[in-house]
């Protein structure tokens, strides 16, 4: 045997005069990699002081970096003492991985000031700090045994120490002192006690200085002694200090991120080894003095200073080489409270994440893993140290003693006391904030010390931030006040248009705002297009729940949701407030400049110029359709306005600046102008769902067992609740302004949707605009499709995002990075979900045609989890069993699987003259736009080849499954149209320039279209088609499309004043009329002159001959308790333009009417006029 001979003698961390006091003690010290490898493995390594030591850890380095931490068997040797052999010490490093390196090469290093909060036994720690080399640091010393008088500086081996008296309150707010006072771009803290390494303030500058947005570095605390049982429980509960992965972590991270990001505190660090970016920390108000040492709550400062930053859009990098050696108490006694603290902290941390609206949705979706942890509290946290034996670290191999079974049973208790800590202390942290513990701007003389501090802290780092600023909240918050003062108002003086317009406004519109001031600020297309959908959900759903279960009391749920708002203000206004005081408090940038006019200023401008002029002319120009449509009405003020804004469209479009205001405008700019104009819906259909909409309110319930309407009644009891509460007469009203809100909201929902695959700010908004302006095939109107299909959209945007670049490990063994769907998380489900169950109730076919998309992207990869369709699809199912009688009613087997048949759109039988082209042309043209818009689309998937354009392409036909199982009352064609145009208008949004094999065309095209005259040509001559396109078909058949105001009054007088069973004669066909406006329209019936046989031939046309007919007919083959007749000039016009009857002939029959013996005339308005039958016409009918 041979003699083993000494390679290095290792010191311990710290030195001292006591034992270990158990066996399952650990010597500590640390060990370069390249002197374990430069001894010959026979020899040993002598350890300094290890004398009643069984066991070592050694902390192994690279030149400095660390690799991590291994636990070796002591064996004692005669005249060496405790030692440990090289052989075994190379095994267990040899596997190690080389570090990564940090970047030092012509980094710009930061200025560092050291804080330390002390109470007067810091000696240890600050040698430790001077012995830094580090080229440009200080020492703030913050202590309670300093004069309150003053700061106090000396000069200690060249640096400048600095001591200031420490405030009331807890450590935190001894930090905050420290980091008023600190005079460095970057502030350090490290707990009394600790002792640092040589390189410490470097590794930490470094790190801030390798990436320009990181705000915060932690360091590595390993644990200095484990001599104590105590020390060994503080070891396993410090994450932070064992793990030597050098790591950044961001808020969007989703690639190898922890399992609880962005709340994994463990992961990030802990407050005894800290820096932080001083302008970045102050900006979000410094530490929070509600939390940590010296306060009630004990603990939690650190975490919640890592969660603001992470959600103010700043990084959190974890560097190891930036050591803090850490001697933690030694006695048992002290560990109910520590264990208490971190419970204390954690459950109070865990309560303010809750309830603040930075992290109020990642709370929620963080709830199933945080009952997780709760569950596994107290266990060991962090990477373990490495066992040379090769077992599990750790004393598993170590028979236990008496000290061992004792604290293992006070551990389990300390378990306990963390488990029930987190319990309480939400009482805690009450406290704490009613003594006045936040941030640094929590009152006046805080805001002074800020501003301060901020002066003189110079820029923070840059973050990239699109959600609405504290000005832009607050307008949101003042507009939901605004309105229910004018409703307030206008209910006490007595003003009933304004107070009906003003609830409708807040029920339809603004109900969702409050709730979405109370999470974290969004874009502001996002939060418009939320804040409507949230509205729409609320109404409806409360609506509809008073309607189907019997209990309609508009008045208590409008008080209730009143309250709601009141109480959600009350706590977003002073938060928005607090956040825009403090941005005031940050001074203007050197160098700034006065805000200069912009490009989004000029197209905003000319988008609410053009905006105003068309509202003008329609506010001058107010009366019934005519035969040219809404251009007819408005005359030239129409084309100037729509010219405005095609011009800010263009300079957006070329200068690529705020597209999205003049979009948005065109989006929804025609049905405003025929709201005002017409003050009608602009689809005699949305009549019939006004009839349902006044039955609702009538008789306070619906009828299910009725027909479809009253079965799917979500938008109409939803409407019928504005109503009530709004005390408006005529609903039609609602009909005519609910569609401008739609149109609008559908545009932005679109660009918001876009945006997840198109880059840039251009793109997703030429996505809404072609949707927008090929959208005419689909009316916007009052009905169950147009807010299906908003809602559907809605759970698109909260489903899906913006595919993220994930690192990938193929079978060969070769690293690449591939796009991978972010995981929805659980907020967003519940939204889902709520609004699926709301789109159930409201539309028959949305929800499934909303589960195809989804199906869809999930089958291609571009949506995680693959179960969310089911949150959907469940409901609507078991929704659609319930009304199996009903729905049976419009499906059938025969319809299944014959695609060809059911795509076919409505026709039109029984007509006597040709179409005219104005017609052909409002379906045809919009038509071709979009047979044009889907070749470019195919182009643009066949030009890009990848995953996600083929999983777009398959999402836009999806809503074909539609046709093989009905035509949907030959509407079939319409619904997939207007479920696949959006996917289609993205997909041909997405166009890129030819490259490859193509690149040649590219280049030519990119020579062609430089000059900037050139790009303006282009673009004007490419939207203003567009907008003639949309124009053209959403206003050209106006005239025939649109119900007037004589008409709807018409039908409400027949609905209130015809007995039951009475049967209206329409003198034209039922589409070009309001029918069923009424409560009563089980009571009372419509025919349609359709119905009673062909039209008479043009040629020779006898208008009183066709009164004498259709008098015969109707009181011969429809028997009813009283005959009516209705003429109006609508009639003439559908008849006329689907080539039943010339609007000629039909004025001949609307005189024959007025002239007839047969017919009395008992209501007249405007062109519209209501006939009873005479006991003369009766008698002429039966004889």
């Amino acid at each position: 045997m041979t003699r083993a001979t000494l390679a290095m003698v290792i010191s311990p961390i710290v030195t001292g005069p006591l034992s270990p006091t158990w066996d399952g003690a650990l010597w500590v010290g640390e060990v370069d990699r390249a002197d374990v490898h430069a001894s010959s493995h026979r020899d040993v390594v002598a350890l300094e002081g290890a004398a009643g030591y069984r066991r070592a850890r050694l902390l192994v380095r690279d030149h400095g970096e660390p690799l991590g931490f291994v636990e070796a068997d002591i064996t004692e040797r005669r005249r060496i003492g405790g030692t440990i052999d090289v052989r075994t010490l190379q095994r267990a490093i040899r596997p190690m991985p080389v570090p990564e390196r940090r970047p030092a090469a012509g980094l710009v290093l930061p200025s560092v000031t050291v804080v330390l909060c002390t109470d007067g036994a810091a000696g240890t720690t600050m040698r430790s700090v001077l012995a830094n080399e580090y080229p440009e640091f200080d020492v703030v010393v913050v202590s309670h045994g300093a004069d309150d008088s003053g700061t106090a500086t000396v000069e200690i081996g060249g640096r400048r120490v600095t001591t200031i008296a420490a405030p009331t309150g807890g450590l935190a707010a001894a930090r905050n002192a420290g980091l008023l006072a600190a005079s460095g771009e970057v502030v350090a803290f490290v707990a009394e006690g600790a002792v640092v390494d040589g390189d410490w303030v470097a590794a930490l500058a470094t790190a801030f200085a390798a990436d320009p947005d990181v705000a915060c570095v932690t360091g590595l605390v390993p644990s200095a002694e484990l001599r104590t049982p105590a020390q060994r429980w503080h070891d396993d509960r410090t994450a932070a200090g064992r793990t030597v992965r050098r790591r950044v972590f961001r808020l969007d991270d989703t690639d190898d991120a922890p399992p609880h990001h962005p709340f994994a505190a463990a992961a990030y660090g802990t407050g005894d080894n800290l820096a932080v970016h001083r302008a970045t920390a102050l900006r979000i108000g410094g530490f929070d003095t509600a939390f940590g040492p010296g306060t009630r709550v004990g603990a939690g400062d650190d975490l919640d200073l890592f969660t603001r930053l992470l959600f103010a859009g700043s990084a959190i990098a974890v560097e190891p080489a930036a050591i803090a050696w850490q001697r933690s108490a030694d006695d048992v006694a002290s560990l109910r409270a520590a264990a208490a603290a971190h419970g204390h902290g954690l459950g109070a941390w865990m309560t303010k994440n809750a309830i603040d609206r930075e992290s109020l949705t990642a709370s929620v979706d963080a709830a199933p893993e945080a009952l997780s942890a709760f569950a596994r509290l107290g266990l060991e946290q962090g990477d373990r140290a490495t066992d040379i034996a090769g077992d599990q670290p750790g004393d598993a191999d170590r028979v236990p003693d008496a000290v061992d079974a004792e604290f293992a049973a006070t551990q389990r208790r300390l378990r306990g006391v963390e488990q029930r800590s987190v319990l309480t202390a939400p009482f805690l942290a009450l406290v704490e904030r009613l003594r006045g513990g936040g941030t640094i701007d929590r009152n006046a003389r805080g805001r002074h010390e800020l501003r301060h501090g901020l002066a003189s802290a110079g820029p923070a780092r840059p973050l990239a931030v699109d959600a609405m600023s504290p000005i832009a909240r607050l307008t949101a918050a003042a507009i939901v006040v605004l309105t229910l003062l004018v409703a307030g108002v206008a209910a006490i003086a007595g003003l009933p248009v304004l107070r009906g317009s003003a609830i409708g406004v807040y029920l339809f519109a603004l109900l969702g705002v409050a709730p979405l001031l109370l999470v974290r600020p969004m874009p502001l297309a996002r939060f418009s297009v939320f804040a409507v959908t949230a509205s729409l959900v609320g109404t409806i759903g409360i609506g509809y729940t008073m309607a189907t279960f019997q209990l309609w009391n508009p008045t208590a749920p409008f008080v209730g949701v009143v309250v709601l708002t009141a109480v959600a203000l009350a706590i977003a206004v002073p938060r928005d407030v607090a956040e825009l005081q403090r941005a005031r408090l940050e001074p203007a940038a050197e160098g700034a400049t006065a805000r200069r006019w912009t490009t989004t200023n000029t197209v905003t401008a000319g988008s609410v110029l053009g905006l105003l002029v068309i509202v003008v002319a329609a506010l001058t120009h107010i009366g019934d359709p005519v035969p040219d449509g809404l251009f007819g009405s408005l005359g030239p003020g129409l084309v100037i306005g729509l010219a405005l804004v095609v011009a800010a469209a263009v300079v957006a479009l070329v200068r690529g600046r705020g597209l999205a205001i003049p979009v948005v405008v065109l989006g929804g700019s025609i049905q405003l102008a025929q709201a005002i104009t017409y003050g009608m819906p602009t689809v005699m259909a949305a009549a019939r769902h006004i009839g349902v909409l006044e039955y609702i309110r009538r008789w306070g319930s619906t009828n299910p067992t009725a027909d479809i309407f009253q079965t799917w009644s979500g938008l109409f009891a939803g409407g019928a609740w504005v109503a009530d509460v709004g005390g408006i007469d005529n609903a039609m009203t609602i009909a005519a302004w609910v569609p401008v809100l739609l149109a609008f909201s559908t545009t932005i929902a679109v660009g918001v949707l876009a945006a997840n695959w198109l880059p840039g700010n251009r793109r997703p908004w030429i996505a809404a605009f072609l949707t927008a302006m090929t959208g005419s095939l689909n009316t916007t109107y009052f009905s169950p499709q147009s807010v299906g299909i908003l809602m559907s959209l809605v759970i698109l945007v909260l489903a899906v995002g913006p595919l993220r670049r994930t690192a990938a490990t193929a079978t060969d063994g070769v690293r690449s990075t591939i796009l991978r769907a972010r995981r929805v998380g659980l907020s967003r489900i519940i939204a889902i979900t709520l609004i699926g169950i709301v789109l159930v109730v409201t539309h028959q076919i949305s929800p499934y045609l909303t589960v195809a998309a989804l199906v869809t992207l999930i089958v291609f990869r571009l949506l995680r989890p693959w179960w969310l369709p089911v949150v959907v699809l469940v409901p609507a199912v078991g929704f659609a069993l319930l009304n199996d009688d009903i729905l049976g009613k419009f499906l059938s087997l025969g319809a299944v699987g014959k695609v060809l048949d059911n795509v076919q759109p409505p026709s039109h039988d029984m007509t006597v003259l040709p179409k005219p082209l104005v017609t052909r042309l409002a379906f045809d043209i919009p038509a071709a736009a979009l047979v044009v818009l889907g070749l470019v689309a195919v182009i643009t998937v066949l030009m890009r080849r990848d995953r996600v354009h083929w999983g777009l392409l398959a999402t836009a036909a999806s809503p074909i499954s539609l046709l093989v199982a009905t035509n949907y009352g030959q509407e079939g064609i319409f619904r997939v149209v207007l479920f696949a145009t959006p996917w289609i208008a993205i997909l041909a949004a997405g166009l890129p320039m030819p490259s490859g094999r193509l690149a040649p065309v590219g280049r030519l095209v990119t020579r062609m279209v430089r000059p900037t005259a050139v790009k303006v040509v282009i673009a004007a001559a490419a939207v203003a088609a567009m907008v003639g396109i949309g124009a053209f078909g959403q206003t050209a058949l106006d005239w025939n499309r649109v119900p007037t105001r004589s008409q709807s009054a018409a039908t409400q007088f027949y609905d209130a004043n015809a007995p039951k069973g009475s049967m209206m004669l329409l003198t034209g066909s039922a589409n070009a009329v309001p029918s069923n406006t009424g409560a009563r329209y089980f009571d009372v019936g419509a025919l349609s002159r359709e119905v009673l046989g062909a039209y008479p031939e043009p040629e020779g046309y006898d208008a009183d001959a066709d009164v004498s007919t259709m008098t015969r007919q109707l009181v011969l083959d429809w028997p009813a308790t009283k005959y009516y007749a209705l003429v109006a000039e609508p009639f003439g016009a559908y008849d006329e333009r689907y080539g039943y009857q010339t609007d000629a002939d039909y004025q001949e029959l609307a005189a024959a009417m007025a002239d007839s013996p047969y017919w009395k005339r008992v209501f007249g308005s405007g062109t519209t006029a209501v006939y009873e039958l005479t006991p003369a016409g009766l008698a002429h009918a039966t004889n």
